[in-house]
This record gives structure tokens, C-alpha cells and sequence, in this order.
């Protein structure tokens, strides 16, 4: 009797698959900036993010259809935005569909991860994506803030020009070091919060990363000793 093959991309390994994809974007985006890559590159690598994760998410039949939902008009705004000028006024769309588009993607993750009574390599995974989904969403957050308001952010003298330029790509890679510094609690200082709505969402993007990864912990933790138990 012969054994089926498995595939690469199955819908088995759903996160591992994401996780992957999700290390590469964030492996990538400094390497392009090193290599001073045109900023509508490094736009069209959010665009294919969100495409892997659209195709990732509609592999499973109940995700399809909110997935297409979400998922559509977040990548075609965001190759709209690639293709024409760098504005505020462009980016916000683009900035607001891709966060819900990640928003359901956490929730869908934390839901299958938050069932069951067996740890598995998906489920580990799961939590890690979920995870890096977190600080990509707040980062996306953190962008619609700076496209409302360019005085929300108070930077040091070395990135300024930088952050100018970046300022109205939403969640562009300094936006992206800022939500995972908030997020594991380093505060370098280089990038501050200065509106009431940046420092309310940096204080409440400290917690939730402190408590996602004492409760994520923790759960996996207490289901694997239940199990050992039994």
C-alpha cells in the first residue's frame, strides 16, 4: 500500500506556512533598505504578504469567503497605493483594510489555538504567528495614526529624514521596529509616542504583549502537563 504524499502547502501546515512567510517580510525589509530599494518595492512586498496570506487563510472552506472579503480589497488597495503617489490622504484606505484584513487573521489563529487538548508543531506555530501578526496589526495602527496626525511621533535626529519619508507608507519599517520594540518592552527611545492616541496605544501594546505571551505560555504549558498525566 503505497503512502499518499504530502504537499508542501497543505492545509496541515497553515501557520507553519504563514510564520515562514511572516519571518521572511520582516528578514527582508531591512536588507531592502540597506540596498536602498525604490519604496514601491518595498510597498509591493506588503502586497505580497497579504496575497500569501490571503491564499494561506482560503485553503480552509469555512475561511473563504470572510477571507475574500477582507482579504481583496486590502491587497488591491495596497497595489493602489504602490502605483501612485505617496500621500495621506492614499495611504489611509490602504492602512485601514489591511488592518481588519490582519485583525481577522488573529482572531482566526488565537481561535484554533485556544481549542484542543493536544499540543502540536501547527499549534505552536499558530502561537507564534499570531504573535508576529499582533505587532505587524499595531504597527498598520501606528501608521493610520501618523497619516492623521505627523506630530504624533517624536524621533530622534538620526532617522528624521527617514521617518519623513516613511511617515506616509503606513506601516513601513520603522513603523514595524517601533511596534515590536513597544511590544517586548525594550523602549530604545529612538521613536516616542507624543499624541494621546500614540502613547494610549503604545501602553496598551505593552500589555498585551506581555499578557499574550504569560497566557499563551502558560496555556500550551498547562495542556502539555495534562497531558503527560493522563
Amino acid at each position: 500500500m503505497t503512502q499518499k504524499k504530502k504537499r508542501f502547502f497543505s492545509e496541515d501546515h497553515i501557520y507553519r506556512d504563514l510564520t515562514i512567510g511572516l519571518v521572511l517580510f520582516f528578514a527582508l525589509s531591512p536588507v531592502l533598505d540597506w540596498m536602498s530599494v525604490s519604496p514601491k518595492l518595498q510597498n509591493y512586498m506588503v502586497v505580497a504578504l497579504l496575497l500569501f496570506a490571503l491564499f494561506e487563510i482560503t485553503r480552509r472552506a469555512s475561511d473563504v469567503w470572510i477571507g475574500l472579503a477582507l482579504g481583496l480589497p486590502a491587497i488591491i488597495a495596497s497595489v493602489y497605493n504602490a502605483e501612485t503617489p505617496n500621500t495621506p490622504t492614499i495611504n489611509l484606505a490602504p492602512t485601514i483594510l489591511a488592518g481588519l484584513f490582519i485583525g481577522f487573521l488573529i482572531w482566526r489563529i488565537l481561535k484554533d489555538v485556544s481549542v484542543g487538548s493536544r499540543i502540536t508543531s501547527e499549534r505552536v506555530y499558530g502561537a507564534v504567528c499570531a504573535y508576529l501578526l499582533i505587532g505587524f496589526l499595531f504597527a498598520d495602527l501606528y501608521g493610520f495614526i501618523a497619516l492623521v496626525d505627523e506630530n504624533a511621533f517624536s524621533v530622534s535626529a538620526n532617522i528624521e529624514a527617514r521617518w519623513a519619508e516613511e511617515n506616509y507608507q503606513g506601516a513601513g519599517e520603522l513603523l514595524n521596529y517601533f511596534s515590536f520594540v513597544t511590544m517586548t518592552t525594550l523602549g530604545y527611545g529612538d521613536i516616542a509616542p507624543v499624541s494621546p492616541a500614540a502613547r494610549t496605544l503604545a501602553w496598551m501594546q505593552a500589555l498585551v504583549g506581555q499578557l499574550y505571551l504569560a497566557i499563551t505560555i502558560a496555556g500550551l504549558v498547562g495542556i502539555h502537563i495534562a497531558r503527560q498525566r493522563e
